[in-house]
């Protein structure tokens, strides 16, 4: 993970110092309640309490730390794919459980107009056309003039080598291959 920054102090975590001097003071990530288990990935790091049971100022992050969609402030998911985006961006899953969820997607196509059945692709900074496609209607860009439902296993069969970008605004964009969505259709 890259560098982060240090977790906010509140005045729950300064009683706890206290109340445990000569110790450290471990951060752990909001997806967890306070009576549960936290693996090791769940502690975003610590900071020193002295013998006074005041905390120090050198945070230690913890290396190993996987961040919650929580941690992160992402959106609440509306759909699985959302929720696979989520989960592979805070490195709880691997990138190749994306390109099953793409094709068992409904996703949002860009649309020209009700009668467009066809697949629009735009050319990006570099002039590599790349064909767009919205997990939820959240995400479409406000300049489509319309979009369409497809079936991402549908869809993979019309990229004719275009790679696929899903929310190309965000909040989690994704660039597929359709080499590997069209070798994912034969798994």
């Amino acid at each position: 993970m890259s560098r982060m920054e240090e977790p906010e102090i509140t005045l729950d975590m300064r009683a706890g110092a206290r109340a445990n001097p000569n110790s450290w003071l471990y951060v752990i990530d909001p997806a967890f309640g306070h009576d549960e288990d936290v693996p090791p990935w769940g502690v975003v790091g610590a900071y020193p309490v002295d013998d006074r049971g005041e905390i120090g100022e050198a945070f230690r992050p913890n290396a190993d730390y996987r961040p919650s969609p929580a941690a992160l402030r992402m959106p609440v998911p509306s759909n699985p794919l959302e929720k696979m985006l989520q989960l592979i961006k805070t490195r709880h899953r691997e990138q190749r459980d994306l390109l099953p969820a793409v094709l068992d997607a409904t996703l949002l196509l860009y649309s020209a107009s009700a009668e467009d059945q066809g697949v629009t692709g735009f050319p990006n900074h570099d002039g590599r056309v790349m064909v767009p496609a919205c997990t939820s209607a959240a995400h479409v860009p406000a300049n489509w003039p319309g979009w369409r439902e497809v079936r991402g296993r549908d869809l993979a069969k019309l990229l004719y080598g275009h790679p696929l970008v899903v929310n190309p605004i965000g909040p989690i964009t994704a660039l597929v291959p359709a080499a590997d969505l069209a070798n994912a259709l034969t798994w």
